[in-house]
């Protein structure tokens, strides 16, 4: 028995060299590329990515119960992001979309190192609250996400879940 180890397309040119029947191991390859693309995000997955990349406990729980509120929200998706610079192939953010047609990106993204939140709001959207805890980025006009509303403390949370109900109402 000998042990093959690259990509599947490493593998896969490395059997037809040899002459090898590759069909049976195409198919596998393809389909589980379809069950990983077809899989969507599961809680353990989106916990363990916070809880690994959080820089203390206290951020990662307040990052953790903003994605539970979402979720009670109801008819959004959380999605980790990805990047081609980690070992892993993931960002430090958590997308959260609406479930619906995807016309739009990402309604927030939250970031599990410092539980920074973006949120897909213009000033305009938020005029009428003027609360401290709402930051404004300094960003071209125009452009789409332009509300920040860092996770610092559990009461900030209930505010951010309303920011995101906005958010999700201009997609929908």
């Amino acid at each position: 028995m000998r042990l093959l180890q690259g990509t599947p397309e490493e593998i896969a040119a490395f059997l037809k060299l040899m002459g090898e029947e590759t069909e049976a191991f195409d198919e596998a390859v393809a389909g589980a590329a379809a069950d990983a693309a077809a899989e969507p995000a599961t809680w353990a997955g989106i916990e363990a990515l916070v809880r690994g990349r959080a820089r203390t406990e206290e951020i990662a729980e307040r990052v953790l119960a903003y994605l539970k509120g979402v979720l009670e929200i109801g008819g959004v998706e959380i999605e980790a992001g990805t990047s081609e610079r980690t070992r892993d192939g993931l960002s430090n953010y958590v997308m959260v979309r609406d479930a619906g047609k995807r016309r739009y990106g990402a309604v927030a993204y939250v970031n599990a190192i410092n539980a920074g939140l973006t949120l897909r709001l213009t000033p305009h959207d938020v005029a009428d609250n003027d609360d401290p805890r709402i930051e404004l980025r300094d960003v071209k006009d125009g452009h789409k996400y332009a509300v920040n509303c860092p996770l610092r403390d559990e009461e900030t949370i209930d505010l951010a879940l309303q920011l995101t109900r906005r958010a999700l109402a201009k997609v929908r």
